[in-house]
């Protein structure tokens, strides 16, 4: 199947698209376009908050994503930028001529601190999303107990049980940032 019959399948579907056919479609898709795709679907006032959503995912994600979540953060901040941000927790990690995290440091990291650096980082670097999208399309196993990507009756679901139920009649608008 073609990666516009997969989609067109899962737009199909929408209020209860085929796992499989979404998993595809995001292994399939170009990578750019999967990441502006996302980068959308986050910036839609449909989607929770941004520190919200990568809370709820780290808490899914592995010891090895959630570092190469909490690097792609930190990369664009300054020196001592986060010293204040979340207790201080990733301060001497800021920008990429510090120590990158590794998976032990960053399982001693929080949800609720990622979501703190996530809402500095939201702050500081407007182009934060867009990295986002492209650190998912180029990850796109991440947070797979988070699901981060759209699912079926709960579209860039974020952890919470029985999925986000205000967010499925906005699951087709969202499969479509992924082809716009």
């Amino acid at each position: 199947m073609g990666l516009l019959d997969n989609l067109s399948q899962i737009l199909a579907g929408a209020a209860s698209p085929d796992p499989n056919h979404v998993d595809q479609f995001s292994r399939q898709a170009p990578k750019d376009d999967l990441g502006r795709g996302v980068a959308d679907a986050l910036r839609s006032d449909q989607t929770p908050s941004l520190g919200e959503t990568l809370e709820k995912l780290f808490a899914q994600a592995t010891p090895q994503q959630r570092a190469d979540l909490i690097n792609m953060l930190t990369e664009k901040f300054g020196a001592g930028a986060l010293a204040g941000v979340a207790g201080g927790a990733l301060a001497g990690h800021e920008g990429l001529d510090t120590p990158m995290v590794d998976a032990t440091k960053a399982s001693q990291i929080s949800p609720t601190q990622v979501r703190d650096v996530t809402n500095a980082a939201e702050q500081a670097e407007p182009g934060l999303m867009d990295r986002i999208g492209s650190f998912y399309a180029e990850h796109p196993d991440f947070g797979r107990g988070g699901m981060f990507g759209v699912l079926p009756n709960a579209c860039f679901f974020t952890g919470v049980e029985g999925g986000e139920p205000d967010q499925a009649e906005y699951c087709a608008q969202k499969l479509g940032f992924l082809i716009d």
